[in-house]
């Protein structure tokens, strides 16, 4: 097997790798692999009519194995389209209560006083 081309890194950590191989009878292939231990290996065989197969060998257990048409188009939008994350700060989230608390209080006192005129207003009074 031929492996003179340098790993390509994927994922977020970029501790798996991807390395083109070719062997001796001429097929391409890519092996996934993390730290020197092979993790998953993709190759293609002829298929039906112009389209080839593509076979993914898991060769651990932590290998997924998914089958989604959208998976690449959420791949290719995922932190492009999406705002970044930011902390909320600390007095916004003190406001946000005191309304909360407010918007109880007053939900309460508003119960109570319907309540009531409905009681008076049935004679139960």
């Amino acid at each position: 097997m031929d492996g003179a081309q340098p790993p390509i890194p994927i994922g977020s950590s970029g501790r798996l790798e991807a390395l083109p191989l070719t062997n001796a009878a001429g097929n391409h292939a890519i092996v996934v692999r993390q730290a020197d231990t092979p993790r998953a290996l993709l190759t293609g065989e002829a298929g039906d009519g112009d389209r080839d197969r593509v076979v993914v060998v898991p060769l651990d257990a932590d290998v997924q194995l998914h089958v989604d048409g959208d998976a690449l188009a959420i791949w290719l939008a995922e932190g492009s389209v999406a705002a970044p994350q930011r902390a909320i700060p600390g007095w916004a989230s003190a406001v946000g209560l005191l309304l909360l608390l407010l918007l109880l209080a007053l939900t309460v006192l508003g119960s109570v006083t319907a309540f009531t005129w409905l009681l008076e207003g049935l004679g139960w009074r």
